[in-house]
Parts: C-alpha cells; structure tokens; sequence
C-alpha cells in the first residue's frame, strides 16, 4: 500500500511547490553562477575563487569539492525540482547544505538561506517526491 492515499490533493499540491521551487531557486540562483565559473576555469582559464573557501574549511581536493558543490546545487537542483531520484539528491543537497551553513556560522555571513535548503531537502529525503513528481510516473521511489 502506497502512503500517497493518505494525502489530500492539496497537500500532494503543496509538496510540489515546495519542491519545484526550492529546486529551481537552488539551480538558478545558486548553482548556476557555480556552474559557469566552474566551466570558465576548467575551459577557458577563468580565475574562480570558490575553491580557495572550499580549502579554507579544511577539504581535500579543493577544485574537485567545488565542482561537485557545482553540481549538486544546478543539477541536483533541477533534479529535485523534476522529482526524479529525488531521496539520492535531497541526500546530496542535504550534506552539501550542512557544510554551507557550517561555513556561514563560522564566518559569521548569513546562514539563513542554506538552513532553508537544508530542512526542505531534509523534509523531501524523508517524505519522497509525492504524487506529482517523474519518481511517481517512473515508479522508482514507492512512498
């Protein structure tokens, strides 16, 4: 039996706003920018400062780290927002999001934003993608 019964059509609605948006705010407004700067520098020799704060926090293989933080926030981001292999993503988008807000407290920048990304894809890890999302119509997440 699917736990998807129990959930009013508005609910189902409403887990779908919440994950489209988050995803797509998190692909654009944050991968996107990594994205493009992380093809600048590795194609074009472009200067790209992400992986000195990567360093910074004590990661090895500062450029590599960078490139997956780049990936997971522009595709996971879209990902996410698809509802496809969404419970992989959220936990890639969850662990990227506790270093950032590590970072933000630490350093005493805004932390605010990455807690926000980091209780949705939290939430979305341990609810599923629901009823209107590409994991439903592929069948590959049961819940």
């Amino acid at each position: 039996m699917s736990y998807l019964h129990g959930f009013s059509v508005f609910e189902q609605f409403g887990l779908l706003l919440l994950r489209v948006g988050s995803g797509l705010f998190l692909a654009f407004l944050h991968g996107w920018g990594k994205m493009t700067a992380l093809w600048g520098h590795l194609f074009q020799g472009d200067d790209w400062g992400f992986p000195n704060t990567v360093a910074s926090l004590g990661f090895p293989f500062p450029l590599f780290f960078a490139g997956v933080v780049a990936i997971v926030e522009f595709v996971g981001g879209l990902l996410f927002a698809a509802g496809l292999f969404t419970r992989y993503v959220a936990v890639f988008i969850t662990i990227n999001m506790s270093v950032a807000v590590y970072r933000h407290l630490i350093s005493d920048m805004r932390y605010e934003l990455a807690a926000l990304f980091l209780l949705i894809s939290l939430y979305i890890l341990f609810r599923g993608a629901g009823r209107y999302s590409c994991d439903r119509f592929f069948k590959t997440d049961s819940v």
